[in-house]
Order: structure tokens, then sequence, then C-alpha cells
């Protein structure tokens, strides 16, 4: 049974003086967390009694993988092979996020539209799971495929209809993280959503072991299987490149102390960088920023909306600007990369080319074991006289001297040869053993 006690001392809480008041409702939150947590336990039970059932009876199991913005869709390789495994049947469930107007990801039904339209021209199986007439959202047990399994890529913003508690009723639930798993804050495994996912997918051993020593289920939902966002690697390993030399610069947005990130270093280089590419117009360049960016420069009055789009065009006069969810075959074309986004760190190093990144002047939040022994094999630039340096000997005189270094550290993490996919389906097919 679902008891929402956060309602009811909720309630409690205005009979009472505030203080008073305030008690009773972190108590009320704490006995919902937990019972969320038996009803999820409990939950889990039947719905792998039926999936069984299904399996048994030649039954279709449904995959539906939530999704609310088409720039954050890494899981193709786990909807392709879903879809051609004959058990399952796999779709992608488009909705909008919960945030708030005056938040920086705030979406519009036209942000809907233009997610679901990205889904449909690549000719996937795509729902919208929000009502664009009524403007409202539409929980998965009322879609018109009712899913035995949810696939989420977001830890946040997600409408309480459409998340694990509820879900987990009829359907397993999965995560796999529309980023690659990058620092060592709470934030990316430990907040309640993490802990009320039944199948939450990471990297490689060396990120659950640090995960599962912080938390306290000691990591049972986690499983190493490796990130989809780099299955792309591993299926295109045979392929030949053209090397267009593209050298990108893919700048965070984490700009300043307003995130517990500190990564982004746009402001202190972002200028002086696009300074350098107009002096080296023998150099393919390409501008590369993530998705947040802009939108955080302008809410934090950074720059104007003017300013913002006159700096890019000047990236466009120059060489390309790249702003779509399709950017891997460009990393694979290219010759090296600039960046402070800790989630690129990893993506990028798998191509082996060169990768610099850049340290911020604010104490950032300190990487995952796995991302630091990326960073520490690859080039360091603190301040643009360091990077003038390494991109003079790097990229314009061909020296990549620690490319040794990768190649090491490359094998160590497991990344040669690895699946990410293959191995998710196998976890799942195993639990309905």
């Amino acid at each position: 049974m679902y008891i929402p006690y956060d309602k009811i001392f909720n309630t409690l809480a205005l009979f009472t003086s505030a203080k008073n008041g305030v008690k009773l409702k972190k108590i009320g939150q704490k006995l919902k967390f937990k019972n969320n947590l038996r009803y999820i336990s409990k939950n889990k039970k039947q719905v792998i009694k039926k999936l069984k059932r299904k399996l048994s009876a030649n039954e279709k199991i449904n995959v539906a993988f939530y999704v609310y913005e088409e720039n954050r869709w890494k899981s193709q390789s786990v909807y392709d092979i879903f879809e051609n495994d004959e058990r399952f049947t796999p779709y992608i469930f488009v909705t909008k996020n919960c945030s708030a107007k005056n938040n920086m990801n705030f979406q519009t039904i036209k942000d809907v539209k233009k997610t679901y339209s990205f889904f449909k021209n690549k000719n996937m199986r795509v729902f919208y799971a929000y009502d664009i007439k009524k403007d409202d959202y539409i929980p998965f047990d009322k879609m018109p495929i009712k899913p035995d399994i949810v696939f989420y890529s977001h830890p946040w913003y997600i409408y309480k209809t459409q998340g694990p508690v509820m879900v987990s009723k009829y359907a397993l639930t999965c995560y796999v993280p529309y980023f690659l798993a990058t620092s060592i804050s709470p934030i990316e495994y430990y907040t309640r959503f993490h802990q009320y996912i039944e199948n939450h997918y990471v990297p490689n051993n060396l990120i659950k072991n640090y995960y599962s020593e912080n938390m306290k289920n000691n990591g049972s939902n986690l499983k190493s299987t490796g990130h989809p966002m780099l299955d792309y690697f591993y299926l295109n390993k045979d392929k030949t490149f053209e090397n267009k030399g593209y050298v990108i610069y893919a700048p965070h947005w984490s700009v300043d102390k307003n995130n517990k990130l500190h990564w982004g270093t746009f402001l202190k280089l972002g200028k002086e960088i696009l300074n350098y590419a107009k002096k080296h117009p023998e150099i393919k360049w390409v501008y590369r920023p993530h998705p947040c960016l802009e939108s955080y420069l302008e809410k934090c009055n950074y720059m104007t909306k003017e300013e913002i789009l006159a700096y890019r065009k000047e990236w466009a006069n120059i060489g390309l600007v790249s702003l779509n969810g399709d950017y891997i075959e460009m990393f694979m074309n290219s010759k090296a990369m600039i960046t402070d986004c800790g989630s690129f760190e990893t993506e990028y190093f798998l191509t082996k080319k060169p990768l610099i990144h850049l340290k911020s002047d604010i104490e950032p939040t300190p990487f995952n074991p796995a991302v630091q022994k990326i960073v520490d094999s690859c080039y360091e630039a603190q301040d643009f006289d360091e990077l003038e340096k390494i991109l003079d000997e790097v990229i314009i005189k061909n020296n990549d001297y620690k490319i040794d270094d990768r190649k090491k550290v490359y094998k160590e993490l497991g990344y040669e040869n690895n699946y990410a996919a293959k191995n998710i389906l196998e976890d799942i097919t195993n639990s309905l053993k």
C-alpha cells in the first residue's frame, strides 16, 4: 500500500508552530522515502514474475525509453539491440521536463514537438507522453503501449506520475545517464531517484566501486556494463575514418561559483581561444558548446542574447558550429579536442586522439577515479599561455607526446572491446531466467 506520508505530515504541520512544523515535514519526508523503497521492492517481485510469464508465453516485452531532450539521447545502441531481439519491442516516450519557468532547463510544448520530430525522422517508434492539447503529463500506464521496462536517462525534473516510484508498480525501472559518470558528487549517484531505480548501469568497476562505498545500499542496484555513448567506438572499430583535421573547442556551462561543479573556463578563455582560432586559419575549427552554456551565460547576465549569437557567428565565420545531438562521427574525423567538459573527457578519450583539458581557477568538484585517470594521461592547461604552448607543440608541430600514456589508460579502464548495449540486454534477460 502506498501511503503519502509527506502530505499527511505537511497537513499536521499547519496546526503547530513554525519550528515544529519544519520538524514534522522532515519526518514526513523520511517516512515517505522509506515507504517508497518498500513499495518499489514489493512491486519489483511482481513485475519480474509478470515479465517471466510473458517470456514463457512468447509475448513481446515492451521497453520504453523516457526522453525529454533529443540532444541528450545517448541510448541508441540499447534501443537497437532490443529492436533486433524478437523478445522485445522498444518505444520512445517523449515528454516534457517539469522544471519551473525561471529555470534554465525550462521547456515549452515547442521543445516537446522538436524532440518528437527528431525520433520520428529517424523512423523510430515514438509516442507523445505529454498531452499537447491539455498541456499535461500522461502517466505511462495510460499510454497506448503500457511499458514493461522503462529506461530513464535523466535523474531530475521528472514528473511524479512518470517517475520510478509510480512506474515500479507495472514496469522494471532502469537508468542509463545521458552523460558519462564524471565527478564524485552525490548528485550523480545518491539522490532519491538513484536509490529508487532498480537497475543503475555504470561505465566500469572503478566507478561502481566508488559509488558503492558511499551508498547506504552498498550499490546493490549498480551494474558495471560500460556506457551506450561509447558503443559507437566498438561497433565501428573496423571502420576507416577520414581525418579532416578538426580541432574542437567544447566549453562546459559551469563557469562560476553558483554551481557545484566549477569546471567551466569559458569566461576566462572563451574569447582568447576564439582569437587564437582567427589567427590560425590553417586549422579547421569546430565550436561545440555544452547545451546549457549559452542559456546559463544569458541567465547569469554574463552575456546578452545578442552577444552570445555574435560570438557563435564569429566561430561560424571561421569554422563549424556544432549544436545537434549527432557528433561522434565528427569526433572520429577530428584531430584534437580542447575542453573542460567532464563527460567529453571520457567520450573523446576513446578516439585515442589528443585531448586538452582546461583547468578552472575555481576549486572544482573532483573527478571520479576513472575520469581522473583519463585527465592525468592527457594534456592540461591552467591558462592561455599554457594552452598556446600545447597547441603549438601538439597541433601545429604534430608532436603527440602523450599518446602512449592514453593507450595505457584505455586498456586499464576496460574500454577495449566493450559493448554496453549487449551487457545491458544480458543483465535484464539473466534476471528473467
